[in-house]
């Protein structure tokens, strides 16, 4: 297929209501209008017919006479099936048949959603529609189910098929000397088909001699290309070799490919002729829209490769092409018009122009064709390409060519002189700092050194002493490259100038319509937006990003949506969502070389582990620290240790939490810290003094918000215990205001827990004026609980509630896979003991055992839990309630007992804290 035929693949001429104007040979048919008429009265009325068979002729003659006396009727072209989507709605919710009778023409081309559609409508309320639907095959409807019910008609090939009298109408329309003999002849060989008949006809009247082949040989592009398209005008023959591969030809642009002014003239006369061009108008005074039929448009591609000056015409109309569309702005077909063209300086051109806009819309494949065909040494004399083929080979997945060609583009921009900018400089500068950008973030660049490169070449005016001044870009180049610039500040910790540049390439995506520029622009701004803790906002973006992309969003930019999506579903207390969107995040290879993505999936990982009650996993997970180049910026930083303290506290590790309390000093989060500090002193026993010191580090400006809301839900329940109702409510409130913004509930899990705070929530609620939110965040958090502290977790709540220290009735039975267990007093103090973290040897003197006998109660431990290692045998214990709680002794967190261990918390220095630092 030639680059032309390839050309402006999306629109269709037939819009609502743009019915097909019949040629004006027209043969009416009157026995196919009578059988319409009678389908008309059903649901459904299909003609199902090949190409060629007058299927559109047929409908666009009905459709007339049928508008003549005032019929309502719906005209919808196949490729315009969005058009039939409201109307399907309609239909479905049981509202009257605005549109009266619906014609699809081409339904083969309606879209698998709106066939879906369609049927469900035809199933469930056959009467609320009438449609009538052409196609060149059958369709997934539910055409026999309605025949029964006496609902549908369905019209075929054999009913299309011309009968001799009307062959004989037709054949004369266009051959007025045919003879009885010769439509006998034309009418057996072509079986009655329409196309075959007019092709014969014409042939007939240009050449005087019926010839014709058999008709398993392709008869009518053998009789068309062997004589009937030779008779026609050399004008003609050039309009039509010009513009076949134009789905949809408007006379102006037909003019333009073709080099003809009289190209609309022409076009017009085929179309009222009826040789199988067909012209469409939407409404009185439009300008005629041309389709060539299918079967014209395969006779003319045979015709260009069989021949060299119509291969040079097609060559000539590309050229055309190129610079028509070029000048439009329409990218994709101006590279593929010179790509036909074989014009290697104007294909060089179009791709340094427009090679990141081509590339940033996903036409790796186009760009990468336009590469092939240049000379092997063109990049040599051609310098400036060099940034466009390193951005292609980047996106490609060809790491060391890419590489390559940055380090190649840096030395371009390094020699040449700055003083005296070209734009083709320009381009080269953006796409060079656009691969030292992407470079930097994954450690082979300094990440400053690179924003401020980027930020000299877009943002300061450096004409003052002679040197160069701002450069000039396209949108979609400056849009690309502002969301590369914010992604590295993103990691160099400039959050203000990131969101300020996502700002700029949003207006510069947006003003060059680049669908996935905007997605971009969008997913970046909401991985911002999450780190300030915006949540709500956040997803909002995100959202937008995947309905602006589509299902062409590239996993770089979907990444990133479904990170932020996983953390508001979570965030809003949707455990079962947030994991859904996890799984997509998992799945995505981008993850694992993504450095901001890869931290965020983690954390993502870690905290739904938690809450899954898998505190093991999360142990493990958090253990670890995520993979990235250099240090982690303070935000990811401050949420890493944020998380590794709760589940420090949750597991009783008291170095671990001390040392997290650390880490949020060392990145920058003082106040965080200091607060957490506040809430640990509950273990002291004096409220009053925790609630001042909490009451001092809230009134601080620019706390992180979740840790904010945390902090205040905390203080809430501490005025609760101190009896104090009326600072309890003031503090409620406070809580629901700094919550309801971003709906962070997650922020409320451990005061979510605790009776007190719901029983204060369903007392204030019911008061005059209460907070909007209030009854969401009772309804959110009476119906979710946290399974962390269900498998064994305790939060300092819990363990400063004043039944703290009553021990629970030791539990000994519980259903395993569908069978009741029971342990001996034995086996639960075996489990007890390794709990704690024991090994087998002080288990044993624990207990005055040996070791071998440990052995054999673990064993049996084991085959009732329906396990085979330690960690899952504590997992599944904790989850039944089989643990027993250890004894109150004297430590640094509050309500605890001992050098307290987790889960396989290691050495007792703590699980966290005894393990590398967080980076």
């Amino acid at each position: 297929m030639t680059s032309i035929d390839r050309q402006h693949q999306a629109g269709d001429p037939q819009g609502v209501g743009a019915v097909p104007r019949p040629p004006s040979t027209l043969v009416v048919r009157e026995r196919l209008h009578a059988a319409l008429d009678l389908g008309a009265r059903s649901p459904l009325t299909m003609l199902v017919a090949p190409a060629g068979t007058g299927k559109t002729v047929l409908l666009s003659d009905w459709v007339t006479r049928w508008r003549a006396p005032g019929t309502p009727v719906t005209w919808i072209g196949g490729q315009a099936a969005s058009s039939l989507g409201p109307i399907l709605e309609q239909a479905m919710a049981g509202d009257p048949q605005a549109p009266g009778l619906v014609v699809v023409d081409d339904g083969h081309l309606l879209s698998a959603t709106i066939l879906a559609d369609l049927a469900l409508v035809l199933r469930k309320s056959p009467h609320s529609l009438r449609i009538v639907l052409a196609s060149r095959y059958d369709l997934p409807l539910p055409v026999s189910e309605l025949e029964l019910r006496g609902l549908a008609l369905t019209l075929r090939s054999r009913d299309l098929r011309f009968t001799d009298a009307e062959a004989t109408e037709l054949v004369k329309a266009h051959a007025g000397k045919a003879t009885a003999a010769d439509i006998r002849l034309f009418q057996a060989n072509t079986a009655g088909w329409a196309a075959a008949l007019v092709l014969a006809a014409r042939s007939f009247a240009a050449s005087g001699e019926v010839a014709w082949s058999p008709v398993n040989q392709g008869p009518v592009l053998d009789l068309f290309l062997g004589e009937t398209f030779s008779t026609l005008d050399e004008r003609v023959q050039t309009m039509l070799l010009s513009t076949f591969g134009v789905p949809s030809v408007t006379g102006e642009l037909a003019a333009i490919l073709s080099d003809d002014s009289d190209a609309p003239a022409v076009l017009a006369d085929l179309a009222r002729n009826g040789l199988l061009v067909t012209a469409y108008v939407d409404g009185a005074g439009s300008e005629p829209v041309y389709r060539y039929h299918p079967l014209l448009v395969e006779l003319l591609r045979r015709k260009v490769v069989g021949s060299a000056e119509c291969a040079r015409i097609v060559a000539a109309a590309q050229h055309r092409s190129a610079l028509y569309y070029e000048s439009r702005g329409d990218s994709v077909t101006a590279l593929r018009g010179a790509l036909g063209a074989e014009d290697p300086a104007l294909v060089a051109r179009i791709v340094l122009g427009r090679g990141p806009e081509l590339l940033a819309a996903g036409e790796r494949d186009l760009v990468a064709a336009a590469f092939a065909v240049l000379p092997a040494d063109y990049l040599e004399t051609h310098p400036h390409l060099t940034g466009v083929r390193g951005l292609l080979r980047r996106v490609s997945g060809d790491v060391a060519g890419a590489m390559m060609d940055a380090a190649a583009a840096d030395r371009l921009t390094d020699e040449r002189d700055p003083a005296a900018p070209t734009p083709d400089d320009d381009a080269l500068d953006a796409d060079a700092l656009l691969l030292r950008l992407w470079k930097s973030r994954y450690g082979w660049h300094d990440v400053h050194a690179a924003i401020d490169r980027t930020r000299s070449l877009l943002a300061l005016d450096r004409t003052a002493g002679g040197r160069r001044s701002e450069a000039v870009l396209g949108p979609e180049r400056l849009a690309w490259l502002l969301i590369e610039l914010a992604a590295t500040e993103t990691w160099a910790d400039d959050l203000d100038s990131a969101s300020a540049h996502l700002d700029e390439a949003l207006v510069s995506a947006r003003m060059a319509a680049h669908a996935r520029l905007i997605a971009g622009g969008l997913v970046h701004r909401a991985v911002v937006q999450y780190v300030r803790g915006q949540v709500r906002n956040a997803a909002r973006s995100a959202r937008e990003a995947l309905d602006t992309g589509g299902d062409e969003l590239p996993w770089e930019y979907a990444v990133r949506a479904y990170v932020v999506l996983g953390f508001a579903a979570l965030s809003d207390l949707r455990r079962d969502e947030a994991w859904r969107w996890h799984e997509l995040v998992a799945v995505t290879e981008t993850a694992e070389s993504d450095t901001v993505v890869a931290a965020l999936r983690a954390l993502l990982r870690g905290v739904l582990l938690i809450e899954d009650g898998r505190l093991d996993e999360a142990l493990s997970e958090l253990n670890a620290d995520p993979a990235a180049v250099g240090p982690l910026p303070s935000f990811l930083a401050r949420d890493w240790a944020l998380l590794r303290f709760r589940l420090a506290v949750l597991i009783g590790d008291e170095h671990g939490a001390v040392v997290q309390l650390a880490e949020l000093d060392r990145v920058g989060s003082g106040s965080e810290a200091e607060l957490l500090r506040a809430m640990l002193t509950i273990g002291q026993g004096d409220l009053r003094a925790t609630v001042s010191m909490i009451d001092g580090v809230l009134a601080r400006p620019g706390i992180y918000p979740p840790v904010a809301s945390a902090g205040a839900a905390f203080r809430t329940i501490l005025l609760v215990r101190a009896a104090d109702p009326v600072a309890a409510e003031a503090s409620l409130v406070d809580t629901l205001i700094r919550v309801a913004p971003q709906r962070i509930l997650h922020a409320l899990i451990p005061a979510g827990g605790e009776p007190v705070f719901l029983d204060q929530l369903r007392e204030y609620v019911v008061r005059p004026n209460s907070h909007p939110f209030a009854p969401i965040a009772l309804e959110k958090l009476s119906a979710y609980r946290s399974r962390s502290t269900g498998s064994g977790g305790t939060t300092l709540l819990m363990r400063t509630r004043p039944d703290a220290h009553a021990v629970p009735p030791r539990r000994l039975s519980a259903v395993v896979n569908g069978a009741r267990i029971r342990l001996t007093a034995r086996e639960a103090e075996v489990l007890d003991q390794l709990a704690l973290g024991n090994s087998y040897t002080e288990i044993a003197k624990a207990l005055f055992i040996t070791e071998n006998t440990v052995k054999t109660h673990l064993m049996a431990l084991y085959r009732k839990l329906g396990v085979e290692k330690r960690s899952a045998a504590l997992r599944i214990a904790r989850g039944l309630g089989l643990v027993q709680p250890a004894p109150a002794v004297e430590t640094g967190l509050p309500g605890t007992t001992g050098p307290s261990k987790g889960p396989s918390t290691g050495p007792s220095t703590g699980a966290l804290g005894g393990q590398r630092r967080l980076r």
